[in-house]
């Protein structure tokens, strides 16, 4: 069994993965808490993936503090780049958070700054995570059999993720489960207790950190948006739209750290 295994992982096809990690670091409404520490946590748990052939891209949104982190503490590591998007605007909410359009205030959704890090990644595949949140000691290694498992497909969407054990979603419109069904887990590395979080078979939650696509899939790019769209499902939209093949999994790979007004860890 052991050496049908290792045959098997040695026959696989090894792309590189490139994480774009967004960071702003600055309080603005709905914002985390202790955000520098959460930082620093989300690259450290990319330099735990147990599958190597992958790299994080940091690109700083118009944030100076980012950039001294990483020049203090991660620009060595040759797996960790950066890009600065400068939108020659200080760290106030008002400028980071919102924007005025037409004499009235909308709530602005930055992408930008993940077309500048898909735009810099040299891998095969792309896929996203927020500068508050973790990866999973096996998340690229479970990426990277999924890639395998379906290499004609442009993009991959998983449907499941840890969230903490004190939230409350209960099975309906967009989950499949309620959370009280759901077991408490110990992850490593993280404090606390953690559950599956489930989306309904006929639903799909386009969030950047559950989606992966081909670095070739060239023609649609992350923007800016405001009002009532975010940019991820604009973004995820336009993409699916131009590129059909996808697959739906489901593997919990990913914990989100913080969620307004529910949990912070």
């Amino acid at each position: 069994m052991e050496d049908n295994i290792k045959e098997y992982i040695e026959s696989l096809e090894k792309p590189r993965i490139s994480i774009v990690m967004q960071s702003f670091l600055g309080d603005y409404p709905g914002s985390r808490f202790d955000s520098l520490g959460k930082f620093r946590r989300a690259i450290r748990s990319f330099e735990n993936q147990t599958y190597k052939n992958c790299e994080l891209i940091i690109v700083a949104d118009g944030c100076n503090k980012t950039h001294q982190i990483y020049n203090r503490e991660f620009k060595n590591n040759p797996n960790i780049r950066f890009v600065f998007l400068d939108r020659d605007k200080d760290e106030e909410p008002a400028t980071y958070n919102t924007i005025e359009h037409n004499g009235d205030h909308y709530k602005i959704y930055r992408g930008e700054a993940r077309a500048l890090g898909v735009a810099a990644a040299t891998g095969k595949l792309i896929t996203y995570m927020d500068s508050d949140d973790y990866l999973t000691p096996e998340f690229t290694q479970t990426l990277l059999l999924i890639y395998n498992q379906s290499k004609e497909k442009q993009w991959w969407l998983n449907k499941t993720w840890y969230d903490n054990q004190v939230s409350n979603f209960e099975a309906g419109e967009i989950f499949s489960e309620s959370m009280e069904n759901q077991p408490n887990v110990q992850l490593p590395y993280l404090p606390s207790l953690w559950k599956e979080t489930k989306v309904r078979p006929d639903k799909m939650v386009m969030t950047p950190w559950l989606f992966m696509h081909r670095a070739d899939c060239t023609s649609v790019k992350w923007r800016d948006t405001f009002g009532q769209v975010s940019e991820d499902v604009d973004f995820s939209k336009r993409f699916r739209e131009a590129y059909p093949k996808g697959l739906v999994y489901e593997r919990p790979i990913y914990v989100r750290c913080h969620y307004p007004d529910m949990w912070d860890i």
